[in-house]
Order: structure tokens, then C-alpha cells, then sequence
């Protein structure tokens, strides 16, 4: 009787423990999963500012992060792709309405047309005329009437840029934007003067600018990751050692 009633545990044992082992199993498993899940779904909160109308509207996105690094890689490919202000601009536009950051009902061609009628104002084209062609330092950008894109964050890629978003508009454009941080892919612009610059830390300017920009915001004045893609009267920037 002992022997039997010794089996019939050993039996229930080996029962529980084959139940219990695919459980056990599975609970790590899933736990893997929701890390993974986490992992993927990491998100950034980001400002995203269209200076295309009268003044700039802005509006905070969340979005994940893999999207982000997407949108920007799409958006450098562009940039040593496309070798026309017009060409540049359009893409940089079909971006953003894949990512639903612009409406899909934006209009290529009157973006560009609301441009150059802004641009043929007689005080842009005399800026565009006195201003030098080029800058007497290695590694420096300087473009008029041009296409630019650009990503700036810190070196380490981890902390922070500053940009002075004046936001000064006249006939829609804001005015003046003063940048600084450190340039992951360089800076590109395709125009009346069209140059280029590789990776590195840089200080510049924009004057005019009619386009679109995207970062996750630290505090005023400061991103992080910065991106800026759109078109530009007159910029200029110097490296900064």
C-alpha cells in the first residue's frame, strides 16, 4: 500500500512539474516580450514648427523613437540626393506628409510659388546681391536663395543644442534663427549658391526661413536633435572649435 501510495505522489509530482515547467516558461517569455515591447515603443515628445504661413504655427508631437531616427535619416538621403533647390524642397515636403507632420493636402507648387513671390521683394534680392559669395574660413557654408537641411545635437549625442528661435516674421518668413550644435551629417544647401560641409561643430544663421523644423525641446531656446529642412533667402555658418 505504502509502495502504491509512493507512486501515485511521484506520479503527481512529475505530472506538476511538466505543467509547471512550459508555464514557468512562458511567464519568462512573455516578461521578455514586455521588455522588448518597451524597448521598441520608446518615445520623444517634439516640437514641430511650419514656417510656411504668415506666422509660425507650432505643435508638440509624441512620436517613437525609431520613427524619429527614420524621418531624419530619410530626410539626410535627401539632402546628398537631390541637387536642386525645387527638387530638394519637394522631397523634404513628401517626408513629412508620409509622417502625417503636414497635411497631405500642402501643395507642392504653391509653396514654391508663395516663396518666390515673397522672395522678388526688392530689399531681399539687394541683400542677396551685397552679401559675399563665400566666407574666408575652411569648412565655413555661406548660400543665398537656397534649400537647406541640417541636424544639429551634441557631440555625444546625448544632451543638447541651442537655438535662438527669434521668430521675427515679415511677410512670412522668420526673420532670423541663430543655431549652434554639432552637425551629425554635416549641413547642405542647393541653390544661387549651393555648398556643403562635412560633420563637425558649428555656430550659423538663417535669415528668411520658409520651411519646416523638428526637435525635442529641452527648455526655451534649447533642443535637442534638432532638424530643420526647407528654404532659406541667405545662411551662413562657421565651424566652432
Amino acid at each position: 500500500m505504502k509502495i502504491k501510495s509512493g507512486i501515485i505522489i511521484l506520479t503527481v509530482l512529475l505530472v506538476g512539474s511538466l505543467m509547471l515547467t512550459p508555464a514557468l516558461g512562458s511567464t519568462t517569455q512573455a516578461g521578455y516580450q514586455t521588455k522588448s515591447l518597451t524597448k521598441n515603443l520608446e518615445t520623444v515628445t517634439v516640437d514641430f514648427i511650419d514656417c510656411t504661413g504668415a506666422i509660425p504655427v507650432k505643435k508638440e508631437i509624441t512620436m517613437s523613437k525609431a520613427e524619429w531616427n527614420i524621418i531624419t535619416d530619410e530626410l539626410q538621403s535627401i539632402a546628398t540626393s537631390e541637387t536642386t533647390m525645387n527638387g530638394k524642397f519637394a522631397a523634404q515636403l513628401s517626408v513629412f506628409q508620409k509622417h502625417h507632420l503636414v497635411s497631405q493636402g500642402a501643395n507642392i507648387d504653391a509653396l514654391l510659388v508663395k516663396f518666390n513671390k515673397k522672395t522678388n521683394n526688392g530689399l531681399f534680392r539687394s541683400l542677396q546681391e551685397r552679401v559675399p559669395k563665400s566666407l574666408p574660413i575652411n569648412n565655413s557654408i555661406f548660400s543665398a536663395l537656397s534649400a537647406i537641411s541640417f541636424s544639429l545635437e551634441n557631440e555625444n549625442g546625448s544632451t543638447l543644442v541651442f537655438g535662438l528661435n527669434t521668430f521675427i516674421n515679415i511677410i512670412g518668413f522668420n526673420i532670423v534663427s541663430i543655431h549652434k550644435g554639432y552637425a551629425t551629417n554635416g549641413i547642405q544647401t542647393n541653390g544661387l549658391i549651393s555648398s556643403s560641409v562635412p560633420p563637425g561643430e558649428y555656430a550659423g544663421f538663417i535669415f528668411g526661413f520658409f520651411g519646416y523644423w523638428f526637435g525635442e525641446k529641452i527648455s526655451t531656446g534649447v533642443y535637442s536633435n534638432l532638424t530643420v529642412a526647407g528654404l532659406a533667402i541667405i545662411t551662413a555658418w562657421v565651424p566652432v572649435s
